[in-house]
């Protein structure tokens, strides 16, 4: 009967996938005031945001002559042999870019609060990252791999979907093997994979949003959702149960 039951456990440890985690899972529930200051839902680590950012989500617009922008920023440092999910849903359907992705610790400054240029995904250096708008002249989605805007994925770069509607930027990072790789999808289609520089795995300090400067005052637009998660490698933990179920199998056999 022990073997019987090892042999089981032994099927479910091959069987059952690693549990996934949440380090971010933001729900922008608040009344309209500011964003900066306000505690992550899971982590309780609070946001560190420009003034355009509030905590029901709104990204209010920032009228501007030159190419300022505004960010909100949030701590991670990626570790190898794991798996990340970056998921962000943004309505936008004005011509000036939301962005969304993978920051540094710092920007240029060292100031997330700050209105500058310097905050913003295309000037922080940041990696892996996405945006979106809707703007008749230029690409209403691009990705790249950073740092900056350096990278642009082929893919992912064109009037892809419509920014109308919510539009759900994903980046999946695989640390799992010695070249990282991140796979990008937008409203659930996978629209490229690439193999992430090996500057970003000491350069990407912070996820979060940031936002360019409008020519005119316009509505802005909402994050509806932000989370960030986390799977072991999937053999890893295959091998854990497998391991445990054996030990368990050799020590039914001993009091058989």
């Amino acid at each position: 009967m022990r073997i019987q039951l090892a042999l089981a456990v032994l099927g479910a440890g091959l069987a059952t996938a690693p549990a996934q985690l949440t380090i971010y899972n933001h729900q922008f529930n608040g009344s309209g005031g500011p964003l900066n200051g306000t505690p992550e839902t899971v982590s309780g680590v609070a946001w560190q945001a420009g003034s355009v950012f509030l905590d029901n989500g709104v990204v209010q617009t920032l009228v501007a002559g030159s190419a300022n922008g505004q960010a909100a920023w949030l701590p991670f440092t990626p570790q190898s042999g794991l798996i990340y999910t970056a998921t962000a849903t943004i309505l936008n359907n004005q011509p000036n870019w939301i962005a969304f992705g993978f920051m540094p610790a710092t920007p240029p400054g060292g100031d997330w609060t700050a209105t500058s240029f310097n905050v913003r995904h295309s000037n922080n250096g940041a990696y892996l990252w996405a945006l979106t708008r809707n703007n008749p002249t230029q690409n209403d989605q691009q990705a790249f791999t950073g740092p900056n805007t350096s990278g642009g994925l082929a893919n992912f770069n064109g009037d892809l979907v419509d920014p109308a509607q919510p539009v759900e930027i994903k980046i999946v990072l695989d640390t799992t093997a010695d070249t990282w790789t991140a796979e990008f999808l937008l409203n659930g289609t996978s629209r490229q994979t690439v193999n992430v520089p090996d500057a970003a795995k000491t350069a990407i300090g912070g996820i979060g949003f940031s936002r360019d400067r409008n020519a005119t005052d316009n509505p802005g637009g909402v994050i509806q959702s932000f989370s960030l998660t986390v799977v072991p490698e999937p053999t890893s933990g295959a091998l854990l149960l497998t391991g445990l179920a054996l030990l368990g199998l050799i020590r039914a056999r001993r009091i058989a």
